[in-house]
Order: C-alpha cells, then structure tokens, then sequence
C-alpha cells in the first residue's frame, strides 16, 4: 500500500514543473542518449570510453541524488563534458505553455538586421586599417554586400587589424569570403568531416571577389576567450597559413559542428555530428582553442597589436608624414603603457 501511494505521488509530480525524477525515467533518458552518442557522435573512437562513463555513471551517488529534471541534465553534461566539451543535455518542461516560453532572436537573423555583425571599421593613424565584428553572417546578396563595403574601405591600408575579441561565429562562407581578400584564390582553408555521410567538405577561398586581393599587408587579429566557433576557424586558417598574427587570449574551443537529439521527457542532447580538420595541422581547435601568437589579456590586445603592425610599416613607408604620424602614434601608445604600468 505504502509504495502505491509513492508511486502515485511520483507520478501526480511529474506533471509540474521542478518535479522530482524517477530512477525509471533517468535510466530511460541514459539508455536514450547512449544510442544516440553511439548513431550520432563524429569521434567514433570515443564511443566505448563515454558508454563505460555513463554506464559507471549509475553507481554514482550524484546519480541516485539527482532529485529534478535540471539536476539530471546537469549531472550528464558534466560527465560528457569530462570527454568533449561541446556535449550538452538539456531538459525543458514539455508542460509549459508554449507561448510563455523564452523566446530567442536566431544567431543569423540578429547578425542580418545589425550590418551582418560589423560594429566599427575605421582608419587608424598610420594608414592602419580596423575592423571590428561580432559574428560571421550567412552568406547573402546582403552581406556579401556590407562584407564587400568593408573590405573597400580598409583596402588601401598598409597593414590591417581584425577585432575577434567578441566574436560568436557563424557561417562557414562569410569565412571564406572575407579570407579570400588576403589569400590566392581556391587557397584551402579548412575541411568538415560529417559522420552521417561519411563525408568530407571543402572550404576553399573563392576564386573572383568585388574588390582587390592583399596578399602582403600585414594582418592581425585580436582574440579572447569570448572568441567562438566560425571566428576561431577564421583565426585558426590564417594562422596555420601564416598569413596573420595572432594577439590576445587562447580561444573558447569549439570546432565541431553539433545538433540536438529528442531523448523523451523533455531532455534533449546536444552532441557533436562533425568535426573541422585543417589542411596544414590535420586536426582542429576543439576544446583547446586556438592559441594566439603574442599571448596579452584581451582588454591590452588592440594597444599592443597596433604597435606591432605601426612598427611593421614603418619599415618600408617612406612619405615623410606618414612617417610623423607613425612616430607620434608610437610615443603616444609607449606613453600610456608607462603611465597605466602594463606590459605587453
């Protein structure tokens, strides 16, 4: 009598929101995500090691003390995440009223109506271009234009600085495009191995642009450890082709490609279906970042870059006030950096 009023109890709270879980239930959506992490999961190497995790899993106590859906998901996404860093088990409410969930604008829909993510292009004393940008858009005739202005304006630059530091990512092709401004064409940047298919695609720099192409100016790209995804590959591809210099803070860490699988009960996985591999370095960024040529905190990457890439031009520029101006613009950088008390 004892245990059917239990279970009755367990079963009227299951219907509200916060509710307590079952060992039933937990051992439903752990069986759920290990098929799924075994159909789905691009590092097939991995698969044995994450299904004796979560099989041990069980005898944890934090197992059988998971009391809510939240604590569950957060209790699997931490054992994931000790294997790969872009695992994620969500649990969502499935009684919740639809229309009182929280509603998020889409990544490319907010990048699409904010000028495809450019926040400030300018030209710095020296004739040191600067561009700073907050998400690589979906390619579109829109973007390609707004893409194509920045470029115009920063092209007659003698050295050029990319601002990452704030930078989420997103689209493969604005990569490839911006890239190919600075590089020969059909030059290969990088490659995405997809697991369902079996297969792998190219990404190559486009062999016509609106614009010129830059081969020699002297890039440089700011980065921190806000700097994700479409953003790091961007940094990742210019640096393994030598074709920039790196300044800030390692990078976030995600490089594969990842989509939500339905574990039942309101959870859902979030798991890793593809992985980038670069051409030069065989492998990716993910879960290590990518690691910047001049290591300095974010807030003091902009200042140091500058300096470099004024140092840089100086040493071909021969128009006298240009010359000036580099000069000026050095004394004033190495003046603030002997006032605040940093270092490079």
């Amino acid at each position: 009598m004892r245990n059917g009023i239990l279970g009755a109890y367990i079963v009227s709270l299951s219907c509200l929101a916060h509710a307590d879980i079952s060992s039933v239930e937990k051992n439903s959506i752990l069986n759920a995500l290990t098929a799924n992490i075994k159909k789905q999961y691009v590092e097939i190497k991995k698969i044995d090691e994450i299904s004796i995790s979560l099989t041990k899993l069980k005898s944890n106590p934090a197992y059988s003390n998971s009391q809510s859906p939240e604590q569950f998901a957060s209790l699997l996404t931490a054992e994931l995440q000790n294997i790969d860093k872009h695992f994620a088990v969500q649990w969502r409410n499935p009684n919740e009223i639809h229309d009182q969930q929280v509603k998020y604008e889409d990544w490319f829909s907010k990048l699409s109506r904010k000028n495809s993510g450019f926040n400030r292009v300018e030209i710095l004393d020296g004739n040191i271009g600067y561009v700073d940008f907050w998400g690589f858009d979906a390619l579109s005739d829109n973007s390609r234009k707004v893409a194509e202005g920045v470029m115009g304006f920063v092209s007659n630059v003698d050295a050029l600085v990319f601002d990452l530091r704030k930078n989420g990512g997103g689209s493969a092709e604005m990569v490839q495009l911006i890239s190919s401004y600075f590089l020969k064409p059909n030059t290969h940047l990088n490659s995405i191995y997809w697991r369902s298919t079996d297969t792998t695609s190219e990404f190559r720099t486009f062999d016509n642009i609106n614009g010129s192409v830059n081969l020699t100016t002297p890039i440089y790209i700011l980065t921190s450890r806000e700097t994700f995804s479409a953003a790091e590959e961007f940094a990742y591809n210019l640096k393994h082709l030598n074709r920039a210099t790196l300044v800030g803070e390692t990078t976030k860490g995600g490089a594969n490609p990842w989509q939500f699988y339905e574990l039942g009960n309101g959870f859902r996985a979030g798991i890793p279906i593809a992985k980038a591999i670069n051409p030069k370095t065989k492998t990716n960024w993910e879960s290590v970042g990518v690691k910047p040529h001049i290591e300095v905190s974010r807030e003091n990457a902009l200042d140091v870059a500058y300096e470099m890439a004024l140092n840089e031009v100086k040493k071909s520029v021969t128009d006298a006030y240009q010359v000036k101006d580099i000069n000026d613009k050095l004394m004033e950088l190495t003046g603030n950096k002997a006032l605040d008390g940093t270092k490079p």
